[in-house]
């Protein structure tokens, strides 16, 4: 009986440390996918265009082939708002620090003496761009109309509340003033304060700076927002030809059309962060079968050899619920025991790629696809003690589930037939 028992823990300590391997790049991606975005993209479509070879405008002046002139930039946007469910477009800037895209391009500010790193978010001035995504201001700031219309000029940009702790310790800074490093030293004033959101599906920052910038006049992209109670996706399959016909002009035409979910992921598959998620949840899956059926064997395995010892106890008057539950007791404590023994196993292991530089954690042997510059947006998988602490719970809680499972269904099996039965078995 011991030696059974002593198999059984060796193989839940080595199952434990394989299983934090596995399942911790599962884990964290699985969070990542399950974090708000911060902002209603269900009703969003994303259109993107391919310009034409008009040379000339009205005025029969040379132009760039690709240049977007604000006369064309009107038409197109006054065509996409008439079609019937739109209802508002943003002509899209996919320059760094643009919503949608993975990337961190940073803004460096001096507040009191102090500097500070914001990941920096462009927006197109008097284009819509927070009406159309829906960032919601808070309590005492502008409406979203009004921010949209500040411009490079009036030396105002937005902060998302997040952004504003960091650097007031409050999110009620509408007025304030700090400085930031662009080419040269500026100050500016903070316009509006808006509701955290992520700039893309892996992105966990929060602490957002929105600037005004002139736009890029090779870009002829659109974010387009349905009108309440309109499916993306069904609108894209039942009027997505007409959205297209309507998206020409005499100098460009949508080429491709799709729901803004989609286009994420269609950004995330051409990153390589999809195969990635992919096969971190394949493997734990596989993985997880595998725990499931290795360890009810064996567990059922070593039940099964109690059937007569099950047979004496009920044989001197104990209960079918007595012994079934001092068998579900005796193999919780067994595995917990060896799930203990299992993570300080693997604690050794993470640690050893532990280290603090500059006050910023690094976690080499954890997995976590984000390098935060602000301790406003750490996650929990972004600090050492947290990040192991929540994975643990989860092996513990799966491969304990696993063992009750594999002792209950033929413990009931057992404590269920007769006591002659069971005394007979061998």
């Amino acid at each position: 009986m011991l030696n059974a028992k002593s198999w059984l823990f060796l193989e839940l300590v080595i199952i434990t440390v394989v299983a934090w391997a596995v399942l911790d790049p599962a884990v964290v991606n699985l969070y990542y996918r399950l974090l708000p975005m911060g902002y209603d993209h269900d009703r969003l479509l994303y259109a993107e265009c391919t310009v034409r070879s008009s040379n000339t405008d009205k005025n029969d002046s040379i132009l760039d082939t690709y240049q977007i002139t604000e006369e064309r930039r009107r038409q197109m946007l006054r065509q996409l708002s008439a079609v019937e469910g739109v209802a508002s477009v943003y002509l899209f800037n996919d320059n760094y620090g643009a919503v949608g895209y993975d990337n961190q391009g940073y803004t460096e500010i001096i507040q009191e003496g102090d500097t500070t790193f914001l990941c920096n978010v462009n927006f197109v001035p008097d284009a819509r761009f927070f009406e159309t995504y829906g960032l919601q201001p808070l309590q005492g700031s502008p409406s979203a109309d009004e921010l949209s219309h500040i411009n490079t000029l009036d030396r105002q940009v937005v902060l998302t509340r997040s952004g504003a702790i960091t650097l007031f310790g409050t999110s009620d800074v509408v007025g304030r003033r700090f400085n930031l490093t662009y080419q040269e030293l500026t100050e500016v004033t903070v316009a509006g304060v808006v509701e955290d959101f992520r700039k893309n599906v892996p992105n966990t920052l929060r602490s957002l700076i929105i600037r005004p910038a002139e736009l890029n006049h090779t870009q002829c992209q659109y974010i387009i927002r349905l009108q309440e109670g309109i499916n993306a996706r069904r609108f894209v399959q039942e009027h997505g030809e007409e959205l297209i016909r309507s998206g020409k002009t005499n100098f460009n035409r949508i080429s491709r059309l799709m729901t803004y979910d989609d286009w994420l992921s269609r950004l995330e598959l051409d990153a390589g962060r999809t195969q990635e998620v992919n096969r971190s949840l394949a493997l734990a899956l596989f993985f997880l079968v595998n725990l499931v059926l290795a360890v009810v064997g064996t567990v059922w395995l070593h039940a099964k050899r109690r059937t007569e010892e099950c047979g004496v106890r009920r044989a001197f008057g104990a209960t079918r619920r007595r012994v079934l539950f001092d068998q579900l007791w005796c193999n919780a404590l067994l595995a917990t025991a060896a799930v203990a023994v299992g993570l300080v196993i693997y604690l050794n292991y993470v640690y050893s790629g532990y280290s603090i530089v500059d006050g910023v954690e690094y976690l080499e042997h954890l997995y976590t696809n984000n390098y935060i510059m602000v301790p406003t947006d750490l996650r929990w998988p972004d600090s050492f003690w947290p990040h192991f602490l929540v994975v643990s719970v989860i092996v513990y809680l799966i491969i304990l589930c696993t063992v009750l499972i594999g002792t209950a269904i033929p413990a009931v099996k057992i404590i269920g037939a007769k006591i002659t039965n069971a005394l007979r078995d061998e």
